[in-house]
């Protein structure tokens, strides 16, 4: 497929100094306000940037009613923390946001969503993703925030690849605007579909047989169309800013990345972004040439709304404003130190050049090499000195810094090292001794990344002799990654191999003393081995690091369940507060409320867990029990015959059912079940 990346100049300048002279007036009505993500997409994917062979027909239509930026760049290509930056306005060092380790979005950083709700807007959600679920901290300010998913996707899918089809989305977003008369609104709508894995619904499966991630694109497009001509069905089109952009790209094997987060080349931070203004503002449809940093969108929100909010101040400057091509963007990731202890990237783009900074710095000419092929750091020292200068600038903004009672174990050295490399919490995740050595440029340790994904993708699946061989040898190679046996613990956990499993938390734990995952887990272990104290130690250890661990919750909830189910229940419940769509969690609730006859709310909590994904004899049993002791005697049958179909010989079930027939009045059929019982079980012969 032949993408014409760059487009010949189109000057919108002269467009955006004519319209300054006709603002809309404050005092006309607030514009409606949707903003469009959709995951995972490369701006050369898509018709309107230049792509062939790809059908979006959804999106070059906003983009003929809008503003184009053709050099729109992600300030981090991984999905939450951008997601951060585009409802912040801030960059991921600012809003302590970088990577999926991080904690969930401080609460006192201001969204988009808090501020027009304060100014009079009704707000809504509809995202795709567990991704982005609302323990993440991006629900603040949306009256309504749609993050339930179906019980398939909970029983067929690892929690990070829990996600709904466009088409259910984009539905949930036209109903919730049919339910919301008042105006003005403000909706975002997160599409997933681009996503891996590429699984586009037919026909886009057979179109696109050779290009499944194009498949996905174009299905994405084609549903978004749906909301598009509902809202020019009932004349809010011409009214509404519309904002379409992308949180990342997908490297698609590009400079041997399969798909994003290690790197920051364009192929996952070059994103689309559109801008289609409500008729009367004022700004004309066109191209931005420009670069622009998608974290601007919560500024233009507010300029195009003629909206004064405080979040202007620390925001990303609007994308509206300004002349020349004096702006600039920055980028970073934290995957690769945060994950594997090798060194973090950031980057700028600034006219035509883009600069890495890593151990080995990289600098390519973007127009003229758009696939960023040629390294000209070497020849171009002058440049490179003035990049890195104006990325040093960038970073002395203010900064995150999360609250923590505990002094730093690090040395003054080992801290300055990491305010060095723009990392800004109080723990590292590589030893002291490696931070001070110097760490390793994540391009010279690709094969190994990809060979953790492979180890990966072989447990998920099951193939866990392949999966541990690959890792053992990547454990050879680095023995100081912390990673490495925290998956082998992981999957030693999922074979209910539990010494193997504490041994292999306990190694991740020596090489990264601070990280929560690996607590949790050796919890966990722990107390299948029956040493129930040493795993409260752990499991509270966790909880002094992350007051929001629904994990290490549960498991103290599991350790005093069997001692004192107030406070497990308490427990349960604190973590359910925090993660009401973790199945188990709500099983587990239900049950032990079961036991201390709350039998309403155990139906609550067992219903939940059953929607979730839970499909075993023993919850639908307990789910019988609570509902025959509400005088919900039809729904106990159906629970029971439910329980019955996955496991007939279970003799108590028979034993329940029987009873529920009997209140009924169901005389023949309560024999039938106390026979089957008695057959079962001689203890349940009357």
């Amino acid at each position: 497929m032949q993408v014409v990346r760059w487009f010949a100049l189109i000057s919108i300048l002269a467009q955006f100094a004519g319209s300054a002279a006709h603002p809309r007036s404050p005092s006309s009505r607030l514009p409606n306000v949707i903003l469009i993500t959709i995951d995972t997409v490369r701006a050369d994917h898509i018709g309107c940037y230049g792509a062939s062979g790809v059908s979006t027909p959804t999106l070059d239509g906003l983009a003929r009613d809008g503003i184009v930026f053709d050099r729109a760049i992600a300030q981090v290509p991984l999905t939450f923390p951008s997601h951060a930056s585009i409802m912040t306005g801030l960059y991921p060092f600012q809003n302590g946001a970088q990577d999926f380790t991080s904690p969930p979005l401080d609460p006192h950083f201001r969204t988009i969503a808090q501020a027009l709700r304060e100014h009079g807007y009704s707000t809504g959600a509809v995202v795709s993703s567990f991704a982005l679920d609302h323990s993440w901290g991006l629900a603040r300010g949306f009256d309504f925030y749609d993050d339930a998913f179906s019980p398939e996707s909970y029983s067929k899918a690892e929690l990070d690849l829990v996600e709904r089809k466009a088409e259910e989305s984009v539905t949930h977003a036209i109903t919730w605007l049919k339910k919301t008369p008042k105006q003005p609104f403000f909706l975002w709508l997160h599409l997933y579909d681009p996503h891996s894995p590429y699984h586009p619904p037919e026909p886009f499966r057979s179109r696109f047989a050779d290009h499944p991630y194009d498949g996905e694109i174009a299905y994405a497009d084609q549903q978004l169309g749906r909301l598009i001509e509902w809202l020019k069905s009932v004349r809010l089109y011409d009214r509404t800013l519309v904002i379409m952009a992308s949180d990342h790209g997908e490297s698609l094997g590009d400079h041997g990345e399969k798909e994003h987060g290690f790197f920051l080349y364009n192929s996952t931070l070059h994103v689309p972004l559109i801008v289609k203004p409500p008729a009367k503002s004022g700004y004309k449809p066109g191209r931005d040439q420009r670069v622009a940093e998608i974290a601007g969108i919560p500024s233009t929100i507010l300029k195009v709304a003629l909206i004064a909010d405080p979040m202007t101040k620390t925001a990303s400057a609007d994308l509206l404003s300004g002349a020349g091509d004096s702006r600039s963007a920055y980028s970073e990731t934290f995957y690769p130190f945060n994950s594997f202890g090798w060194s973090p990237l950031h980057s700028v783009q600034s006219g035509r050049f883009h600069f890495i900074d890593a151990p080995s710095a990289e600098l390519y000419d973007v127009v003229a090499d758009p696939d960023e092929k040629s390294n000209l750091a070497p020849l171009q020292g002058a440049t490179v000195a003035v990049l890195r200068q104006k990325l040093q600038v960038i970073l002395l903004r203010e900064s995150h810094q999360p609250a923590s009672g505990a002094p730093s174990a690090l040395s003054p050295e080992a801290q300055e090292k990491l305010r060095a490399l723009g990392y800004f919490a109080y723990r590292s995740p590589v030893p002291q001794a490696t931070l001070l050595e110097g760490l390793a440029d994540p391009k010279m340790k690709l094969s190994e990344f990809n060979a953790l994904l492979e180890a990966q993708d072989a447990v998920h699946a099951r193939d866990y002799t392949r999966g541990r061989s690959l890792l053992n040898a990547i454990r050879e190679q680095d023995p100081h990654m912390y990673i490495v046996p925290f998956y082998l613990g992981a999957a030693a956990l999922e074979q209910r191999e539990w010494e193997e499993a504490s041994t292999e938390f306990k190694n991740c734990l020596q090489l990264s003393p601070e990280f929560e995952p690996a607590m949790t887990g050796l919890a966990r272990s722990l107390i299948f081995q029956g040493k129930a104290d040493e795993a409260r130690e752990w499991a509270q250890q966790a909880l002094a690091l992350n007051p929001q661990s629904y994990q290490a919750l549960h498991e103290l909830g599991l350790l005093e369940s069997n001692r004192d189910r107030k406070r497990a229940i308490e427990y349960y419940k604190k973590a359910v507060a925090i993660q009401p769509s973790s199945a188990p969690l709500q099983r587990d609730l239900g049950t032990l409320e079961l036991q201390e006859a709350d039998f309403a709310e155990s139906a609550k909590h067992l219903e939940k867990a059953i929607e979730l994904g839970v499909n075993d004899s023993s919850t639908l049993n307990s789910l019988g029990l609570a509902y025959a002791r509400t005088q919900r005697l039809e729904k106990a049958v159906e629970a029971y015959k439910k329980a019955l179909a996955l496991s007939p010989d279970a003799a108590e079930v028979h034993l329940n059912l029987a009873v529920a027939y009997g209140r009924l009045q169901r005389t023949k059929q309560a024999t039938v079940e106390y026979d089957a019982a008695c057959k079962l079980n001689a203890r349940y012969c009357r």
